[in-house]
């Protein structure tokens, strides 16, 4: 891969765009129930979700170019160093926010305001927060969890109780996940100025950290077997997710009786499996209805 695409995925954080967008099209196929789906829609969907997405990362990373050169993990991206200047990196957000936006407007209102405040939300209102307290973590939740709220509105057409329950668990599940991040890039975070986790004097606060991670898992109980009562699945399918859920509790409870190193990393990496494994098996249930 040359420098210029190696720098533009960078730029876009490529990855976390894909893994967002992939929330998004489970849920919409979730929400759009059995039977045959247009391959064409699921396109424009992750099309548009992928290009809204690049851009509220790029306009985060134009905000935040001067502390990413303070930070380990983020000293090297393109504009940190100087690679692409900041009006190239203004320009690709523009013409990416368009055209995400557009593209999801080709299903309902609906899909082009929430990725619109989506995008506006977490460029404007999350990244500034991270400076601020531990707030910013639920406040970057909302724009975190809405693509599974878009791909629920691009199946159904507006907002329901489906989209807003898959919005729920996505929002949940999120705090575990940049929780044990923040607390693995604590040191790191520090030197940007970036207040990810609660801390006390000795550093992050492991109390309320563990306590908030095991409470967030906890919810994601009960919720796992809402879209089953609101009839998207089957209970086998819901009772996988809860059991899915308890193993998820289960890593949160393991790092608030000895958080460390090693307790966060195993919550992390299973916050990366949980998502799109409980969507998919949701679906699965939807086809067997």
């Amino acid at each position: 891969m040359s420098q210029g695409l190696t720098d533009l995925a960078a730029l876009v954080k490529f990855r976390l765009s894909a893994t967002v967008v992939l929330s998004s099209v489970l849920a919409y196929l979730v929400a759009l129930g059995a039977g045959s789906f247009s391959w064409w829609s699921v396109l424009i969907l992750t099309t548009g979700g992928f290009l809204t997405t690049a851009a509220a990362n790029v306009l985060n990373e134009v905000l935040e170019k001067d502390y990413d050169k303070q930070m380990a993990r983020t000293r090297s991206r393109p504009l940190a160093t100087g690679r692409l200047s900041t009006s190239d990196a203004l320009l690709i957000a523009g013409f990416s926010s368009i055209g995400g936006i557009t593209l999801l407007a080709l299903f309902n209102p609906w899909t082009a305001f929430l990725g619109m405040v989506s995008l506006i939300s977490y460029a404007f209102v999350y990244t500034p927060l991270k400076r601020v307290g531990p707030v910013a973590v639920l406040v970057g939740a909302i724009p975190g969890a809405l693509p599974a709220l878009i791909g629920c509105a691009a199946a159904e057409g507006g907002i329901t109780m489906l989209g807003i329950t898959l919005f729920t668990i996505q929002f949940f599940w999120q705090l575990p996940h940049f929780y044990a991040i923040g607390y693995l890039g604590y040191e790191d975070y520090a030197k940007a100025g970036f207040k990810l986790v609660p801390e006390n004097e000795g550093g992050v606060d492991t109390r309320l950290l563990g306590r908030d991670s095991v409470l967030a898992a906890a919810l994601l109980l009960p919720l796992a077997v809402v879209p089953y009562f609101l009839g998207a699945t089957t209970l086998v399918a819901a009772l996988i997710v809860v059991l899915l859920s308890a193993v998820f509790l289960r890593f949160a409870l393991v790092f608030r009786a000895a958080p460390g190193r090693k307790t966060a990393l195993g919550m992390m990496f299973f916050s990366f499996a949980y998502l799109p494994l409980a969507f998919t098996v949701y679906w699965v249930g939807r086809q067997i209805l």
